[in-house]
């Protein structure tokens, strides 16, 4: 027999009124919302599957403010986190804080700190916090009375997101149950067809406590959806920016990978329309200032990778774009949701280029596992002379990282491997358990991966008839009909192209060919944003000729001189260079004539600082996935004490970058060892794509 609430259902659903009104300001609740807080109360396991900007948040928000002990909110979105933390606290003054990678050591021991002395009524944590020892154990502690998975489809295997960190939730699901019996469970998704949600009501329904569920219809009336079609990046470039020209309010381009982000919002920005790049690799302290300065419309315009783009909580975005194809037609559901959640008119076009699959494709193929990826980590787990921490399995394997840490995830919930702690590291052992591992369930997911991305080419190329009423039915809602206002239902209307559009400032090929890359700062080392002048992975004849140039003692080309003057220039606004230090090289014959070359024009000495102690052991190229390329570099940097460093800002150069490892490594000479405090700035001519999982450049 299921254990009693504590607290009478009927009066805690009274205080949810209450404070739905005085707390939060509502009137009234929106559709279904409150027979979904009834449901979770008096059920206790609640799946609830509504549209992208229902106000799904409440479900849990409002809870919190009644039910004893804490509520604990496992998501894998930060930007999200930083934006809910930040309501609750400033607008409905309820105590939330949040433990993630983008905070500092010290915030998230703060964190820590509050909520093991009952001071927070809601904690944030993302989902790989679960899988470490000491934090699990730490959030079993805590007196939690509702646990909310958010983004629940990515528990399933037949999600079309299943991340393995997300099977950590069961665990703990268990445990919290065990502890507390009266514990409450909320999963919360907008993207759940049949198969998914059957799938999670086996994984977090019990016998005493079955998962209730709630489906809201997916319709989105004030939104219209839009295709236009193109092929290669720079008619991509340019229809955006045609389209862009039009757009009135927030908008929010999604792009594939960190790198298209600053693509897009570099050539935009050329052109004059004001788009700035937001993506994991920036500093955290840049990515608040984006987010707020998103979320109050200082900034209007984003260009923005679909995890963060997904996190920021603003309901009245008019405009979104997908530059590149998603690899799911039910994240497309989600993304493109985010738009005019305030139920004003929203817009959300994508720009189709069929060879846009080749990206998701690759990140199909880079998450799933093989039967020789668990032999070869098998082997360097059961080899180890000491049990071996996860960045030693990954620099020991050379697999492609995703890959190791699936495969790891995958190992521990089947009981081959075990998590210990040696001293502070979490390490892992052999369980010693016979057998092989079941693989079923990815041969299921890469299934499930296939079917979805197909799916997402079949609209794309605007196969359906309508489509609006293909994203439902994608996601179950049997109901859906033709929406009469998209694309596809208006012949092309929705978002002509204009009869005399005006032509570009500069032009997409001849601003990708000239353009100079941004390199984001870092932490640690401590390091100011740079710039790469080349960009490997466009392949263009600069690059081309300055890498076969690089190696045979010739001096950069004059075109790409008259680029480093520019962004010299550039780097040189507002700071003093006093000294200017290459990197050692192997194979960089002209450093030293480049060197006195950038030292001349800045005005500052080209000191001769930094040496090989020993040559890496190889090729970073040669390497197949960058915590090899770390471990290669790895003390191989030292400095010429007697070498006087002047005050100023100094530039720190190298021929091309991949990992940032030699660059990292550099740094942390200079920091660490040289304590040296002063402005870091790198300069590197070409950055470069490593393969991951085998060796040399993408």
């Amino acid at each position: 027999m299921s254990a009693a609430p504590d607290t009478d259902t009927d009066s805690l659903l009274a205080d949810i009124d209450q404070a739905l009104r005085e707390r939060f300001g509502f009137d009234s609740f929106r559709p279904g919302q409150r027979e979904a807080i009834d449901a979770l109360l008096r059920q206790r396991r609640l799946l609830c599957i509504q549209p992208t900007g229902h106000g799904k948040s409440l479900l849990y928000q409002l809870p919190a403010t009644v039910l004893p002990g804490m509520t604990v909110v496992i998501s894998p979105l930060l930007a999200l986190m930083r934006d809910q933390v930040g309501q609750l606290v400033e607008r409905f003054d309820i105590a939330a804080a949040s433990i993630n990678s983008d905070q500092t050591e010290e915030e998230n021991a703060e964190v820590i700190s509050a909520a093991g002395e009952g001071r927070l009524r809601i904690l944030f944590v993302a989902p790989e916090k679960l899988d470490n020892l000491v934090q699990f154990r730490f959030l079993l502690s805590l007196p939690v009375s509702l646990l909310v998975i958010d983004e629940a489809h990515c528990i399933s295997t037949w999600g079309h997101d299943f991340r393995p960190a997300y099977r950590r939730i069961l665990d703990a699901v268990v445990h919290f149950s065990e502890r507390r019996p009266e514990l409450r469970v909320l999963a919360l998704t907008a993207t759940a067809g049949d198969r998914t949600e059957r799938d999670i009501a086996g994984l977090l329904g019990t016998e005493d406590a079955p998962l209730a569920i709630h489906r809201q219809g997916m319709d989105r009336p004030n939104l219209t959806l839009a295709l236009r079609s193109v092929r290669g990046l720079p008619a991509k470039l340019e229809a955006l920016l045609g389209v862009m020209r039009e757009v009135q309010g927030c908008a929010v381009l999604y792009c594939a990978t960190r790198d298209q982000t600053e693509i897009v919002a570099g050539y935009l920005a050329a052109n004059g329309v004001p788009v700035t790049a937001y993506h994991a690799g920036l500093d955290p302290s840049r990515k608040r200032e984006l987010q707020e300065g998103f979320t109050s419309g200082a900034v209007p315009m984003i260009a923005a990778t679909n995890a963060l783009g997904m996190g920021i909580d603003k309901s009245d975005i008019r405009f979104i774009a997908h530059v590149d194809v998603p690899g799911s037609i039910t994240a497309y559901y989600q993304e493109v949701g985010r738009a005019g959640r305030d139920g004003e008119p929203a817009t959300g076009l994508l720009l189709f280029d069929p060879g846009d699959q080749e990206v998701q494709r690759y990140f199909i193929r880079s998450a799933q596992p093989t039967a020789e990826d668990f032999e070869v980590i098998r082997g360097v787990i059961e080899g180890a002379a000491e049990s071996p921490g996860l960045m030693a399995i990954k620099s020991r394997t050379g697999l492609h990282p995703t890959r190791v840490t699936v495969v790891i995830a995958e190992l521990v919930e089947q009981g081959f491997v075990q998590k210990v702690l040696v001293g502070r590291r979490q390490c892992y052992v052999w369980t010693g358990r016979e057998g092989t591992p079941d693989l079923s369930r990815y041969r299921q997911q890469l299934e499930v991966r296939e079917g979805e991305l197909d799916a997402m080419l079949h609209y794309g190329r605007g196969d359906p008839p309508c489509l609006m009423q293909a994203l439902r039915i994608a996601l179950g809602d049997e109901s859906a009909e033709l929406c009469g206002r998209c694309d596809r239902c208006l012949d092309g209307a929705v978002m002509p192209v204009a009869a005399d559009p005006s032509p570009p400032l500069i032009s997409a090929e001849a601003w990708l060919e000239s353009r100079s890359i941004p390199l984001a700062g870092s932490r640690y080392p401590k390091m100011e944003p740079g710039y790469a002048l080349l960009d490997g992975p466009m392949r263009g004849r600069l690059f081309a000729e300055f890498m076969r140039g690089r190696a045979s003692g010739k001096m950069p080309p004059q075109r790409l001189v008259a680029v480093l003057r520019g962004v010299l220039d550039q780097l040189a606004e507002g700071r003093r260079f006093a000294s200017i230090v290459t990197l050692p090289s192997r194979s960089w014959s002209c450093r030293q004539e480049v060197g006195d070359l950038i030292a001349e024009h800045l005005g500052a000495a080209h000191l001769p600082l930094l040496r090989y102690t020993r040559e890496p052991e190889a090729r970073q190229g040669a390497l197949y996935n960058n915590d090899q390329r770390r471990d290669n570099v790895d003390g191989c940097i030292g400095y010429d004490a007697g070498v006087d460093i002047p005050d100023g800002a100094m530039l720190l150069v190298d021929d091309y970058i991949g990992s940032r490892a030699t660059l990292r490594e550099a740094g942390n000479v200079l920091r660490k060892r040289l304590r040296w405090q002063g402005e870091l700035v790198p300069l590197v001519f070409a950055r470069v794509r490593w393969k991951l999982g085998t060796s040399g450049m993408i």
